[in-house]
């Protein structure tokens, strides 16, 4: 895929509309970035989500436990993008502050593929992971990049 510099441009915008949205804790705002079907690897609660409701649902379940302020960024952004089709991969800090006002982060690993339509660029496909141990199953929450 040739990338194209217009498109590579909406996507940033995009992933920085996405970012705000996250800080914000906007549903509706981050829902606004997907398309009715969406296939999702999110790093928790559940091995896929197929369609917007279905992920949509588990972004406000995941909101639910962010009490405090919400806290992300995006680190190494890559993005290729053609006229139709684009992808970008990122490493992304994120977290929230925890009942004792402390900040708590992790890093995890981000992809996102988007598709130009008549509606403009939406994510088709999403998936969020962090990396884990083979001998203790646990996750390998405080790797740094």
């Amino acid at each position: 895929m040739s990338n194209n510099s217009k498109a590579e441009q909406q996507i940033r915008d995009l992933i920085s509309q996405y970012v705000s949205a996250v800080r914000a804790k906007d549903v509706a705002r981050v829902a606004s970035l997907y398309s009715d079907e969406v296939v999702a690897f999110d790093a928790i609660l559940a091995l896929q989500f197929k369609g917007k409701a279905a992920y949509i649902e588990h972004w406000q379940t995941c909101m639910s436990f962010a009490k405090g302020d919400m806290h992300y960024e995006v680190h190494q952004l890559k993005v290729e993008a053609g006229s139709e089709l684009a992808f970008s991969h990122s490493i992304n800090l994120c977290g929230c502050t925890n009942e004792q006002g402390k900040m708590e982060t992790s890093w995890m690993r981000s992809t996102q593929c988007w598709q130009n339509s008549a509606n403009g660029w939406k994510i088709i496909h999403e998936h969020f992971s962090a990396p884990f141990d083979v001998e203790s199953g646990q996750a390998m929450f405080s790797l740094q990049p």
